[in-house]
C-alpha cells in the first residue's frame, strides 16, 4: 500500500514539473515565444530596410 501512495505522489511531482511556468499550458507557451520570434524577424526588416544605404 505503501508503495501505492509512494508511485502516486511521485506522479504528482512529476505532473507538477512538466507545467510551464508561466503559462497554463505547453502549447500557450510556446505560441507565445513563436509569436515573439515572428515580431523581431519583421521589426528587424524593417528597421534593415529603413536604414539601407
Amino acid at each position: 500500500m505503501k508503495e501505492f501512495t509512494k508511485n502516486e505522489n511521485e506522479q504528482n511531482e512529476q505532473n507538477e514539473f512538466e507545467k510551464p511556468p508561466i503559462f497554463g499550458t505547453w502549447k500557450m507557451f510556446y505560441s507565445v515565444v513563436l509569436g515573439e520570434l515572428v515580431v523581431l524577424i519583421v521589426l528587424f526588416y524593417l528597421f534593415g530596410e529603413y536604414f539601407r544605404a
